[in-house]
């Protein structure tokens, strides 16, 4: 009877004392939702053509990546808006972003008909699959050592290891950033969200990741860096491809008229985080400020 409690209080809708918690079922449903989504896609035969596989990968590997930041911003969060409780969800994220990305290397040897010959030939001739490949080991060794009984036998060395967590997501935003359909978009927002990531990494060991005028510099220096990358990466990486000149590609990124094709740039939707991350902090310490002793 007590080891069935211990397998259902297990469950990932119970926080590490055995209490439901809310917080967490949503963010696992959350997290279900694009899986879901992909399922009825394929279901609906809307992705047929040319092939189901095509849509799946993308999608399987753009969630991945964004739950593998997700996982990234657990700390960061918890730190600028004081919820302790947020700490939970980090394995949640990190696990769920592993599955995508075993969805997305199925979805892969589909396309190519499951020809082991094809796929080897192709792997050997594509430094982005090779970064992929390395990222999915990275996290199937955290994946495999993300149970309770593991962290115990591990101690010290289960930290050390998932340190590699950084590894991981440097390369699968590079794996996207190598795509060739990057040209725009998502793959640069993600790049600068991994540099605010990493960036505040860097403020918090100076006492400084919720101190508002850092993260203001953080926030604008991710969203410059974000804003210059993209024409920098289209007329070197991606120049075989475009044709498009530095100056012409940065005016994309500044222009409204352009956003209704283009989608909201990147730099727009950091300088958004940025303003959020600044003004959560901001209320945050006014909260914990002592109030001034009255002397009347």
């Amino acid at each position: 009877m007590d080891h069935a409690l211990r397998l259902w209080q297990s469950m990932p809708w119970f926080d590490a004392a055995g209490r439901f918690s809310f917080l967490k079922l949503a963010v696992l449903a959350g997290c279900c939702l694009p899986g879901l989504w992909m399922a009825g896609e394929l279901g609906s035969g809307t992705w047929d053509f040319p092939s189901p596989y095509v849509n799946l990968i993308y999608h399987s590997g753009l969630w991945a990546t964004y739950l593998l930041l997700a996982c990234l911003a657990v700390t960061p969060m918890r730190r600028i808006t004081g919820m302790g409780r947020l700490a939970q969800l980090r394995r949640l994220l990190g696990v769920a972003s592993f599955c995508y990305c075993v969805l997305h290397v199925i979805a892969w040897f589909g396309l190519r008909v499951w020809d082991w010959a094809a796929l080897g030939s192709e792997l050997a001739g594509r430094l982005s699959l090779w970064i992929a490949t390395l990222s999915l080991l990275v996290l199937l060794a955290l994946a495999l050592t993300s149970f309770d009984g593991v962290i115990r036998s591990m101690g010290q060395r289960w930290k050390k290891l998932h340190t590699l967590v950084y590894a991981a997501a440097f390369l699968a935003v590079l794996h996207f950033l190598l795509s060739p359909g990057s040209l725009q978009g998502v793959p640069f927002l993600m790049a600068g969200a991994y540099v605010w990531l990493m960036g505040w990494r860097l403020l918090e060991r100076r006492r400084l990741g919720n101190d508002p005028k850092a993260l203001a510099g953080l926030g604008l220096a991710a969203a410059v860096f974000a804003l210059l990358l993209q024409p920098l990466w289209l007329v070197s990486v991606q120049a075989g491809r475009t044709g498009q000149d530095f100056w012409a590609a940065l005016a994309d990124n500044i222009n409204p008229d352009l956003w209704i094709y283009l989608g909201v740039p990147p730099v727009a939707m950091l300088l958004a985080w940025m303003a959020a991350t600044v003004t959560i902090a901001a209320l945050a310490r006014r909260k914990t400020l002592p109030k001034a002793i009255s002397r009347s």
